[in-house]
């Protein structure tokens, strides 16, 4: 799997405030690297110059590079990243395939940003049935050598992906390797997943799945090149890391988040499907 560094790059600049040098503009970020035509769940972050985030009397537009009038970001969601950052999330729906800018306008500066939007997602998209998978589990394997969480909670590797569809229950599936992540979302993206599972542990299955299925010999040897991703990260086309997928009781994707998401923000998409009904 090619690791991608865009979320890698925000967290160190999310992370330190800019130099004296530095320019006086703020600087905005796209978060959402795998976007497509249709309807996407885009994140982004705008700070100033001193790499502190901006949130408030900003407006947001978007629109394909090559035309003339911008459309509104009229609806986004704040959400504290680990770091203490604020990030914005707003769902965008792009007509067609090639670059796109999303603008940020605060105390009249604009800033602006380009994304490039595909046809089609590397990633298995909301709207597609998902196949039985065996993902690990505690069942057949040692839990320290399937997750390397510090802390893990055993209910998130109870089921293989293919028994939790057996269930008939709302399932989360989150990929990530708080070991050896990349973005230094990981553990924190596991944490809110776990308090998740807490609330709702009669009416859903949380499932946490390593990218890497050879992680203890990445980790002895130092060296992410030798690394051998699980079988369900190539079914899910995952590139980058934590991906987290939200499936309803039939096997089909209602949701996906590229990075961090916050429990609040599953818990909404959860109440949304009247999950404590099921």
């Amino acid at each position: 799997m090619s690791k991608k560094i865009l979320l890698l790059l925000l967290l160190i600049i999310l992370s330190c405030s800019s130099s004296p040098e530095s320019s006086n503009y703020n600087s905005l970020f796209i978060i959402t690297e795998d976007i497509s035509i249709g309807e996407n769940r885009v994140s982004f972050a705008l700070l100033d110059q001193e790499g502190e985030s901006i949130v408030e009397n900003v407006d947001f537009f978007y629109k394909k590079i090559d035309e003339e009038n911008p459309k509104i970001i009229d609806s986004t969601n704040i959400t504290k990243w680990p770091n203490n950052k604020s990030v914005f999330t707003s769902y965008l729906y792009f007509q067609s395939e090639g670059y796109w800018e999303i603008y940020a306008e605060y105390e009249e500066n604009i800033t602006k940003a380009t994304i490039e939007v595909k046809e089609y997602s590397n990633t298995l998209s909301v709207g597609s049935y998902i196949d039985p998978i065996n993902t690990p589990s505690i069942n057949d394997n040692k839990i320290e050598d399937i997750s390397t969480d510090i802390k893990p909670d055993l209910d998130l590797y109870t089921y293989t992906l293919s028994q939790a569809l057996k269930e008939k229950k709302p399932i989360l599936l989150s990929f990530s390797t708080p070991g050896l992540c990349v973005t230094a979302t990981c553990g924190p993206q596991l944490e809110e997943l776990k308090l998740v599972k807490n609330n709702n542990k009669d009416n859903l299955i949380v499932i946490h799945v390593e990218v890497w299925k050879n992680f203890k010999e990445i980790m002895s040897k130092g060296d992410l090149s030798i690394g051998k991703v699980n079988k369900s990260v190539e079914k899910f086309g995952i590139n980058t890391e934590p991906w987290t997928f939200l499936i309803n009781k039939d096997g089909l994707v209602l949701n996906r988040y590229q990075g961090y998401v916050s429990s609040n923000e599953m818990e909404k998409d959860l109440n949304s499907i009247n999950v404590h009904d099921q």
